[in-house]
């Protein structure tokens, strides 16, 4: 059975094609595009029609690629900007009648709970993990043992949402970077803190920095999957993000992707913030996440198993 996954975020909307049977999830696609659906969100509670029609056309080309594959299921989901906008029915209506897909709109717990399953998919993992995925408008961690889920959290901090609240100027004030990274320590400091023996990252803001770190002339999954960073190297990492305006900073590193480059300061300090609650000494980075884990959800519906290998 050939499924799509479209998972729809404050920043991205993410396509998963994968064929499922009852042992495999064989992916057969996966593409990228940002929208920034969750633009100004955090300050109107609403989505605005710039930001939706940006959305549509994203939504509209992915389904596009989907016609083009044997699928047999489209599975919508949504995360923070959906949760939040007030005018989110609205939105929803409009969307499903644009293109006939009905989205699902995940809460914080749920979208903890299958960004875990999906970052650790395929894996024989041992031992306590925990799961990081740094989105748009929300935060989620995650933390399992032997690979079974135990728990999650989300937060209402984002890379998205920490920029249009902190970051007016570009290059970053260092007065901004001050108080945002406050607002985000505190935020953390308020969770209780799990034990954490390995973890791992998911979304744009790790990627994109094991691209830096690495120096490549193009975003390359099989380079950047399963790349270690340690805490001196995104330092270092950041402190470029802080003092570097956007245009330059793409100049200088051509892995990373334009409409991303604004909210990777706000990104990267939540990752160091979160790495500092934590105790983390290194992170794992993914380009797997949520996408994958409702995969998992629907090879589980569909075949009742737990293990899947996965094939990419």
């Amino acid at each position: 059975m050939q499924v799509a996954v479209l998972d729809i975020g404050t920043n991205t909307v993410l396509l998963l094609i994968a064929d499922l049977d009852a042992g495999t999830i064989r992916v057969l696609r996966d593409d990228h595009a940002i929208a920034r659906l969750g633009e100004g969100v955090d300050r109107t509670r609403n989505i605005n029609e710039e930001a939706f029609q940006r959305f549509l056309k994203v939504l509209q080309s992915h389904l596009s690629t989907c016609e083009k594959y044997d699928v047999q299921r489209v599975v919508a989901i949504g995360t923070s900007a959906l949760r939040d906008a007030e005018n989110r029915d609205d939105i929803l209506r409009r969307a499903t009648e644009a293109t006939g897909v009905e989205i699902e709109v995940l809460s914080g717990e749920e979208e903890a709970l299958w960004t875990y399953r999906g970052a650790i998919a395929g894996q024989q993992v041992q031992g306590k993990i925990s799961v990081l995925d740094i989105g748009g408008g929300s935060t989620e961690i995650s933390s399992g043992f032997n690979g079974n889920f135990e728990q999650g959290i989300s937060l209402d901090i984002g890379a998205v949402r920490i920029t249009e609240r902190y970051f007016a100027t570009n290059p970053i004030t260092r007065e901004a970077a001050i108080t945002a990274r406050e607002m985000i320590r505190q935020t953390f400091s308020r969770m209780k803190r799990p034990h954490v023996e390995k973890l791992i990252a998911v979304a744009g803001t790790p990627t994109t920095l094991a691209a830096m770190h690495q120096e490549l002339g193009a975003f390359d999954t099989s380079k950047v999957h399963g790349y270690t960073l340690h805490p001196k190297a995104i330092d270092q990492l950041l402190d470029i993000l802080l003092r570097t305006d956007t245009k330059t900073l793409i100049d200088l590193y051509p892995a990373i992707n334009k409409a991303r480059a604004d909210i990777l300061p706000a990104g990267t300090l939540i990752l160091r913030e979160a790495m500092e609650f934590l105790g983390a000494g290194a992170v794992q980075v993914s380009t797997l996440g949520l996408r994958y884990g409702i995969a998992v959800r629907e090879a589980e519906r569909q075949f009742g198993a737990a293990d899947f290998q996965l094939i990419e």
